[in-house]
């Protein structure tokens, strides 16, 4: 064979070698899958019931009167002291205030028939908006978590305030509405700091910690994965290879999960893996 066709052979040979070798690297390119990543922490962790409650006065005087009224001294928005005469009815009945307050309703007139009791509502009201607090109406779920004592932080309108869950119905009720009948269990929170600023009626933003753990071994909620039999597990990524690893967890905040068994501190975590990701997988971390 001649030179020149010798070189001919090594050039074809070296052509299909780079070929081949191009199409292994491009194979093996397509199963490296790039996923993000985060570090095992130590740190604390708070789980919170989240709800709305309403703001309202923490002491509040019905008055349920009858017949005609004879005289009437209060108009809404008035301040009155303890013991201040309300409304007096044609046969002698008076109704004095309870404690000092303002007059925040009033369903009478001098001179009129008083029949707010057939209609289910107060001939007046006074309340103590000195005072105020929050009514909860919790759902089954959440009620099994909140106990009297626990922790309380509130937003309203951009100012945050701090509470106490103060008291807690011993039964729930059960309300029809359109779509059927729905059962709420009522608490109350009192306010442990400054109300300024706050009006009773409208809703507030209510976070009560139902837990919390310091030093524990925290991951982001998106790292967390359920197998088919709802037993939790991570990804982790060791020398660019994705192990799937059982986990126990604790608590978890909106963000965060407590793992209380199978990982350690700086161990690195698949952030949200791809369904087609699974054990042994060779993964690049993505650069942020």
């Amino acid at each position: 064979m001649s030179m020149k066709k010798w070189i001919g052979v090594a050039v074809f040979l070296l052509f299909v070698g780079f070929v081949g070798f191009s199409i292994y690297q491009t194979t093996q390119e397509d199963q490296t899958v790039t996923v993000r990543s985060a570090s095992v922490e130590e740190d604390s962790v708070t789980e919170i019931v989240a709800t709305t409650g309403v703001i309202q006065p923490a002491q509040m005087q019905e008055v349920m009167g009858q017949g005609l009224v004879l005289e009437l001294g209060v108009a809404v928005g008035d301040s009155v002291e303890e013991g201040d005469t309300l409304v007096t009815y044609q046969d002698g009945t008076s109704f004095t205030a309870n404690f000092d307050g303002t007059i925040t309703e009033i369903n009478v007139a001098e001179g009129e028939a008083d029949n707010n009791a057939q209609q289910g509502q107060a001939s007046l009201v006074l309340a103590d908006l000195n005072e105020l607090e929050v009514a909860l109406e919790l759902s089954r779920s959440d009620a099994s978590q909140i106990e009297v004592d626990q922790a309380v932080q509130m937003d309203y309108a951009g100012q945050n305030f701090e509470g106490t869950v103060s008291f807690i119905e011993p039964i729930a009720r059960t309300e029809q509405t359109q779509m059927g009948s729905s059962s709420r269990l009522g608490a109350t929170v009192a306010f442990d700091s400054d109300i300024d600023g706050l009006i009773a009626g409208f809703d507030i933003d209510v976070d009560i910690i139902v837990a919390s753990v310091d030093n524990a071994l925290v991951i982001p909620i998106e790292a967390l994965n359920f197998d088919q039999n709802n037993n939790p597990y991570v990804f982790t990524v060791e020398e660019g290879v994705a192990t799937e690893v059982p986990i126990e967890t604790g608590i978890q905040s909106d963000a965060r999960i407590e793992v209380t068994e199978g990982l350690s501190e700086g161990d690195q975590v698949v952030l949200s893996p791809d369904e087609d990701l699974e054990d042994g997988m060779e993964v690049e971390i993505e650069e942020e």
